[in-house]
């Protein structure tokens, strides 16, 4: 069964780019664009997704901020958030939001895994206080 994803990225040539990867994978998934988290959440009022890749990087909310509004807002999307800044404080804060870190420049085989995770259950944040073993 195809499923749908949005690509949330302020550069049209970087989603031009993550779509054909998308794409190439998955070519009976659909694919749909936002330019920003503000126009994600106005394309969700018509289009369920079931997959968001966010850049980090975009004008008004952040990929973490976009990423944590729509955690809350729709549980069961599967979320990664793509960026070069892989400091450890933004890679934990994709992680509590329970996001996939994707660095770039994208790699193909981690495009392929991350579209494969997709079938798992969703990820889900950390819960406060949760030790880790």
């Amino acid at each position: 069964m195809g499923k749908t994803v949005i690509i949330v990225d302020d550069s049209k040539l970087s989603r031009m780019h993550v779509r054909a990867m998308v794409l190439r994978n998955k070519p009976d998934w659909t694919v749909v664009e936002a330019a920003n988290g503000d126009e994600l959440f106005r394309t969700l009022e018509s289009t369920p997704v079931d997959i968001a890749i966010i850049d980090y990087n975009m004008p008004g909310d952040n990929g973490v901020e976009t990423a944590a509004k729509l955690r809350s807002s729709r549980p069961g999307v599967h979320i990664a958030v793509i960026t070069a800044n892989a400091q450890d404080a933004v890679v934990a804060g994709i992680r509590a939001v329970g996001a996939a870190f994707m660095p770039k420049p994208l790699e193909e085989e981690q495009m392929v895994r991350f579209l494969g995770s997709a079938m798992l259950p969703p990820r889900r944040p950390p819960q406060a206080g949760a030790t880790q073993e």
